[in-house]
Parts: C-alpha cells; sequence; structure tokens
C-alpha cells in the first residue's frame, strides 16, 4: 500500500501545485522549480546496472534511457511459402516530455515479393514485469509480444497479414561484450544480449486464409544509452547458417578511427564467442535507391569471418520502413529477410540504419 501511495506521490504533487498555480499566478515560476527538482527526486536513477541478469533483465528497466525487444525471423507455411517478419518495441525515458514507445511490425511475403509494416506509438513506458514482458500497442492490441526467459508469444497485425507465433529458445544467451556495459568510442555505452535460436510455430492468416507456420526466430535485448549509436547508424546482421552456427556482426557507419565493429558466433553446441574487428570484413555488392523515399541502401553483401566467406542478398527489394502514424515522427530505415550462400548456405535478417537522412510523417 505504501509503495503504490509513493509511486503516485509525484503526480499528486504535481496536482497540488497546479491548483496553486491557477489560484495564484505568480506562484508559477516556483512551481515550475519545485516540479523539477521532484522529478528528479524520483525519477529512477540512470546509468550502468550490470552485468546482465536473466531473466530479471528481459524486463522493462526503468534505469535505462533507451531499450528494444527486437525478434526477426525467418517462416514457411506447410506448402513451401517463404516469410520473414519482425516485431520490435523500443522504449524511450529521456527528460521530462519524451516516455514513449515506438513498435513496429512487418511481414515479408518472400514468394509474392510483398512487404508490408505497421508502426504505433504509445504516450506511455511498458508496465515492469518480473522475469518478463507484457508489451502491447495499438488499437486493439495489434501488435502483443509476451514472454521472457526464452519463452515468447508474439502476435501482429499487418495489413492482410496477421500472426501469431510462440518461439523456444533452443540454445543459452548470447552474451555480447561478456555480458556486461560496452562503452562506444563515439560515446554512449550498451548492455547487449541475443537468444539466436528460437524455435517458431504459429500460423499466418492472409485475408482470411491461415496457415500453419513453422521456422526459426532471432530476439535481440538492448539498453543503455543509445542515442549516440542510433545517430551513428550501422549495419547489422543476423546470420542464420545451415550448420546450425548463428553469426552476428554490427558494422557502425563512419570510416574515421573513432568508429567500431562488432560480432559473434554460436556454435552448433550454443558456446558464443566474441568477434574483434579484424576478424571479419563486409563489404558492399550493390545498391537499391528507395522509389517511396529517394534513399539508397547497400543491397547486398560479401561478408568475411576468419577465412570464411558468404553472400548475402535481399529477398525482396524494398524492405523499407516507413513511418505512417499521424502524430508523431518516426525513423526511416531498411530491414529484411536475405538469403545467405557461401562457405555454408543459410539465411539472415539484415538492418541498415542511418541511409536515409530523413524523418517521416503521415508516410513522407
Amino acid at each position: 500500500m505504501m509503495s503504490k501511495l509513493w509511486k503516485k506521490l509525484p503526480w499528486i504533487l504535481a496536482g497540488i501545485l497546479i491548483v496553486i498555480s491557477l489560484l495564484a499566478p505568480s506562484f508559477l515560476p516556483w512551481a515550475l522549480l519545485i516540479a523539477v527538482v521532484v522529478y528528479y527526486q524520483f525519477m529512477p536513477r540512470r546509468g550502468l546496472i550490470g552485468p546482465v541478469n536473466l531473466p530479471a533483465d528481459d524486463a522493462f528497466l526503468p534505469s535505462q534511457e533507451v531499450q528494444w525487444w527486437y525478434w526477426t525471423g525467418h517462416l514457411q507455411s506447410e506448402d513451401g511459402r517463404r516469410f520473414g517478419f519482425e516485431v520490435v518495441f523500443f522504449a524511450f525515458d529521456s527528460f521530462l516530455f519524451m516516455r514513449d514507445q515506438l513498435v513496429q511490425a512487418a511481414v515479408t511475403d518472400v514468394d509474392a515479393q510483398r512487404f508490408s509494416f505497421e508502426e504505433f506509438v504509445e504516450f506511455k513506458l511498458p508496465n515492469r514485469d518480473k522475469n518478463g514482458f507484457n508489451l502491447k500497442s495499438g488499437w486493439g492490441d495489434k501488435v502483443t509480444a509476451l514472454g521472457g526467459d526464452g519463452h515468447d508469444r508474439l502476435h501482429a497485425q499487418v495489413g492482410e497479414y496477421t500472426l501469431d507465433i510462440e518461439l523456444q529458445a533452443t540454445k543459452p544467451v548470447a552474451l555480447h561484450y561478456g555480458g556486461d556495459a560496452h562503452p562506444y568510442r563515439f560515446g554512449g555505452f550498451t548492455y547487449y544480449y541475443s537468444r539466436p535460436k528460437m524455435e517458431t510455430s504459429g500460423t499466418l492468416t492472409i485475408n482470411g486464409e491461415t496457415l500453419r507456420v513453422s521456422g526459426t526466430s532471432w530476439f535481440d535485448r538492448q539498453y543503455g544509452e543509445l542515442y549516440q549509436a542510433i545517430t551513428q547508424g550501422w549495419q547489422w546482421f543476423a546470420i542464420e547458417l545451415d550448420d546450425d552456427r548463428q553469426l552476428m556482426l554490427f558494422d557502425f557507419k563512419g570510416t574515421d578511427a573513432s568508429v567500431e565493429k562488432s560480432g559473434s558466433i554460436t556454435d552448433a553446441a550454443g558456446v558464443t564467442i566474441q568477434l574483434n574487428a579484424q576478424d571479419f570484413q563486409v563489404t558492399v555488392l550493390e545498391e537499391w535507391t528507395s522509389p517511396n523515399t529517394g534513399c539508397t541502401y547497400p543491397s547486398g553483401w560479401e561478408v568475411e569471418v576468419r577465412g570464411e566467406k558468404f553472400t548475402v542478398q535481399p529477398l525482396v527489394k524494398d524492405q523499407e520502413l516507413r513511418a505512417k502514424h499521424v502524430v508523431w515522427i518516426g525513423p526511416v530505415y531498411w530491414e529484411g529477410a536475405c538469403s545467405v550462400a557461401g562457405s555454408v548456405a543459410g539465411k539472415a535478417y539484415v538492418e541498415l540504419n542511418g541511409y536515409c537522412n530523413c524523418l517521416s510523417k503521415n508516410g513522407l
């Protein structure tokens, strides 16, 4: 009882200050000063909290300025149709006015060469659950994510597609940077871990036709002081090889000494090792220019990892996410399902952030 009252105390004080300011306008400057003091007194303490503690850190963490829960995956129907999907919840808790969530979901229909996406903004932070998450967004909960500790359930309504799937981790968590905070050379820091192989099954409904689908998914959880990284931009690769290895490569944009690369390899037994910058090289093979935004992205890569070479190609050229909401501004970036050929075949998801220097409103 006292704990709930303590959480509501800032709002009670804010209400009192508003009433006093209305009755005595001359008190307004003092009210603003008191409000700022109260806010900083009650706001969560920011900064380092490490190392990663699971499953507790699957939950919303009030101490972190920016955080996200990120799923991508490759699915196949019983009749062989191929699909990719993305579901992501971003949470921002910065300053007095920026306490919101950006929620995105996308489906890539490979055989139909179609890409559909939805985006929502929630002007509130997620509730904090113990050892997990219960994330919701959109009218009628169009996008939801429920779970934690390697067992998740996702629901997403994306245009004519409705996705309902369950995911179960089959390998140990991959703790990047040793599971502790990693400072970026260009500023800020991150905690970062993945569940690189989650067996996935469920349904995908398309215009009323329900397909049984199965496949594998990749879960990323990242939190920290991440605005600098977001501004820097990157190429991110989640590569799933047919020999049951998973590769994560994070190649930040830029050519100066402040830019860094990192990655990891998870072997068939579930053992993850860190990759250093000299362990891999990413070479862009082609480019693609969006007819919707005019932005140009890499579109095809040669990836060399410790002597092994792979060619990564988009399964659909246009997998660009463009904000469509009315009252908020959102990012424009490319994220999509890809094929992998070379030393070992496989599949991948690639994210390209920072290649479109525009923010969109009302779908541009």
